[in-house]
């Protein structure tokens, strides 16, 4: 019945929320051809370990189901999408059910997400390749499928976790300054990688399968007992099984225990700061100046947005860096398809600062062009960081003239990326978890899902392509070969932009106003 109900919510929750039926239906091609293609290589390559070294089978799938557990578990920090759900199980409390019962719910509610179905036929595919005989094949699926329900086990664990310690300021604003720091230092990984540190890499990854260090891992004793039972060794095969089942109990147990402490209370919110405060003095002029002063201060109290202004500036640093290592310098288009990626870094969220206090900002008497604007020019102060060290790069390493058609470029692009941001942001509002909930579960993870990235995806490609013709016209003149001409083509490329921009904003502002009701109840969660 729990189970019926969640999936039941699940649904009404897609059919309210558009974003989630949009970004399903761009997610389900994608998701498609990667099982396909997932489930042609792992029977493919199973098969082929099996003929030439099938010694090295378990330990080499055991690392895979291992590096598949750990990254699913942190996918939250990682990416900011979680793949399977924390369910919000504190309306269920008051019931006289056991723990356990709502968290095994939740997991058997997890299997229909999409990542877990388009698991499903890679499992298949490999318990196929595991057999030797058609009578195993349903025994090393079982395997299989322990592996994966302890990987969502461990990761319902860890969305609790994470939950738990995001309840305390000091431990979110740690997070936070933690994840970007793990975020950039696996951005660098490519250059590491092609830079001499694939040599390290397939060493160690070598010393892991020969020593089968991994067999240590609760990840892998699931698809130990696939392999066991593909090869007609049953006692091996329960050995593991058993052991898989006793680690999908002890995350069970370890979820439970964590859903009483959060949602009962136990754990410590943390105190508010007692800091004096005087009259505010708005010192930017008109309603523009306000809201934007407003939202600058907000930001500047804001750790996210403080690590937001660190990436603004290392992004540029890195693709540089990039530049600078595959090809000696950077080349004059070089710099102007990075001017054109940093322009196009301001699509995000608008109203992404407001959580809860969007209703008091929709309160005010200002025209709600005037609240695009401002929110938008907040957007580019935040960006312009970024901006000043692309340009201060490219004047050491590039031809000096290039600088002021590498800023036309970025400004042209942001202009039209900041105009189509606010039609996804008053479409497909971030929804604001409620306070002391879980941020990773309920309808609050439907605007972070896989859905919503896809549909963040769509937006900023339709945003390149909008802003072409203005790019375009700033890169004529280095086409061909007439420095001169963009005395005359620059000054075009920002009219032109600047005149879509107002477009944008214009047409932006009426959809708000019909659609204001709407946002705030989507954003607050009461719809």
């Amino acid at each position: 019945m729990l189970v019926l109900t969640r999936w039941r919510m699940e649904l009404r929750a897609m059919l309210r929320a558009r974003e989630r039926a949009v970004g399903l239906a761009l997610l389900l091609p994608g998701l498609f051809f990667s099982s396909v293609f997932g489930s042609f290589m792992a029977y493919a390559g199973v098969r082929g370990a099996e003929a030439h070294h099938p010694d090295m089978v378990m330990p080499l799938l055991s690392l895979i189901a291992t590096g598949v557990g750990v990254s699913w578990m942190l996918s939250p920090l990682l990416a900011g999408v979680a793949l399977s759900e924390s369910h919000d199980v504190s309306r269920l409390l008051h019931f006289p059910l056991p723990l356990r019962t709502l968290v095994a719910a939740s997991l058997v509610g997890n299997l229909l997400q999409p990542m877990v179905l388009a698991a499903l036929p890679v499992l298949a595919s490999l318990s196929l390749a595991l057999s030797r005989s058609l009578a195993a094949v349903p025994f090393a699926l079982g395997g299989s499928l322990l592996s994966l329900i302890f990987l969502l086990a461990a990761a319902q664990v860890s969305g609790l976790v994470l939950h738990g310690l995001t309840r305390r300021r000091r431990y979110q604003d740690l997070a936070v300054f933690l994840v970007i720091g793990l975020g950039f230092l696996m951005s660098m990984a490519p250059i590491v990688f092609f830079s001499g540190g694939a040599r390290f890499l397939g060493g160690a990854l070598r010393g892991l399968v020969s020593s089968d260090l991994v067999a240590f891992s609760p990840f892998a004793w699931g698809v130990r007992a696939a392999v066991h039972a593909g090869r007609g060794e049953a006692l091996a095969f329960l050995g593991w099984a058993a052991a898989q089942g006793a680690a999908i109990a002890a995350a069970a147990a370890a979820s439970a225990a964590l859903i009483e402490r959060i949602h009962r209370g136990e754990l410590d919110l943390g105190g508010g700061n007692r800091e004096d405060t005087g009259r505010a003095v708005m010192r930017l002029p008109g309603r523009i100046g306000a809201l934007l002063e407003k939202d600058l201060r907000v930001a500047w109290r804001d750790p996210a947005t403080k690590a937001t202004l660190f990436l603004s500036c290392a992004t540029p640093l890195f693709w540089l860096f990039v530049f600078t290592r595959t090809s000696g310098g950077v080349s004059p288009s070089g710099l102007l398809m990075l001017a054109m990626l940093v322009g196009a870094s301001a699509f995000g969220n608008a109203f992404g600062l407001e959580g809860k206090g969007i209703a008091l900002l929709f309160g005010f008497p200002v025209e709600r062009w005037r609240v695009l604007v401002a929110k938008n020019l907040s957007g580019f102060a935040l960006r312009l960081p970024g901006l000043a060290t692309l340009l201060a790069m490219g004047a050491l390493l590039a031809p000096s003239a290039l600088l002021p058609a590498a800023a036309t470029v970025a400004l042209c692009t942001f202009l039209v990326a900041a105009g189509a941001d606010n039609y996804a942001s008053i479409l497909f509002p971030m929804v604001g978890p409620r306070p002391g909930h879980n941020p990773y579960g309920g309808s609050a993870a439907g605007g972070r899902g896989l859905g919503a990235a896809a549909l963040g995806a769509l937006f900023f490609a339709a945003t390149l392509v909008v802003a072409s013709p203005f790019v375009f016209l700033a890169w004529l003149p280095m086409l061909l070969e007439r420095p001169w001409l963009w005395l005359s083509s620059l000054p075009l490329a920002l009219a032109g932009a600047a005149a879509v921009y107002a477009m944008l904003v214009a047409g932006a502002a009426r959809v708000l106003e019909r659609r204001e009701p709407d946002l705030l109840q989507r954003v607050l969660g009461e719809a």
